[in-house]
């Protein structure tokens, strides 16, 4: 009878055969063999499919591929859920289709669990990946303020820090696999941007979590991700709103009774009530840079 894995990693892709293979060597690389990938496909149109069933067919028993009923795109939280409605490791990560994993990345987070059983989830920096377009490009790693590491950090663990400063949302942490089932996984009304925030605030209600200082993830930066297009259409300030809103019911509901909490978050809300403007504001500016020059 085969073990099963320890780690369950979950990449979910849309039209991404330009970094697939790059992400999935990634896990290849890691310093523990225990793991289990789950690819799923959320409804892709060019040779992504193809790409992923080359590579599950490599290595069949750790590497498999999911897709939604009929190939159908139902977003990034629902595509995260099937992956772990298939995952069986004792610990689940995620790693996106542009993005890769340093090789120690499993074995350090497992570490941290190992050494504080009563966190949930362990969470390092990751860094702001530019140079791999061109080695004039400057990376930036990212950080935590005022978080000190290797301690227990209790609900709501880094969401005031994320909350304040959106460069601060931590990226892919390692979590027990049964509590994050019990508390039902990824929002899935969150389709796009803002659907790793409201996972962490959903997790950081409800369970402890420990931050290291290794910086374990390469979180690549380029014109094509959801956050680049969502930022150019003018809806990143909407798409925050909509966050915000339900970051306050959710507050109301299971969120820990810290009042400095609920003000800071009344006081984000309020900031994007000027979302309209900003939408047009930045919708023109972008018709005036495509106007060719006279």
């Amino acid at each position: 009878m085969t073990r099963d894995p320890r780690f369950s990693v979950i990449t979910i892709v849309r039209d991404g055969e330009e970094h697939l293979a790059e992400a999935i060597a990634s896990v290849q690389d890691q310093s523990v063999e225990d793991w289990e990938l789950h690819i799923v496909d959320d409804g892709s149109s060019d040779g992504t499919l193809e790409l992923a069933t080359r590579l599950a067919a490599d290595d069949p028993a750790r590497i498999h591929l999911h897709r939604h009923p009929g190939g159908e795109n139902r977003g990034m939280s629902a595509s995260r859920n099937l992956g772990l409605r298939h995952a069986v490791g004792a610990f689940v990560t995620w790693l996106d289709h542009d993005d890769r994993f340093l090789p120690r990345k499993l074995e350090t987070l497992h570490a941290a669990l190992d050494r504080c059983p009563e966190a949930v989830a362990a969470i390092g920096p990751c860094r702001r990946w530019r140079s791999w377009t061109s080695s004039k490009m400057e990376d930036e790693d990212q950080s935590f303020p005022n978080i000190e590491p290797h301690r227990l950090l209790p609900p709501p663990g880094l969401l005031p820090v994320f909350l304040a400063n959106p460069r601060s949302v931590p990226l892919a942490p390692l979590v027990r696999r049964r509590p994050l089932v019990a508390m039902g996984g990824h929002v899935e009304r969150f389709r796009g941007m803002h659907e790793d925030q409201a996972f962490l605030a959903r997790l950081m209600f409800r369970h402890p979590v420990i931050v290291i200082p290794d910086v374990l993830h390469l979180y690549r930066q380029h014109e094509s991700s959801c956050v680049a297009r969502t930022h150019r259409s003018g809806l990143d300030v909407r798409t925050r709103r909509r966050f915000l809103h339900w970051l306050a019911m959710e507050f109301e509901t299971c969120g820990p009774r810290d009042e400095k909490l609920r003000l800071e978050i009344a006081r984000a809300t309020r900031a994007t009530r000027s979302w309209r403007f900003r939408r047009w504001h930045r919708v023109l500016i972008n018709l005036r840079s495509r106007k060719p020059a006279r």
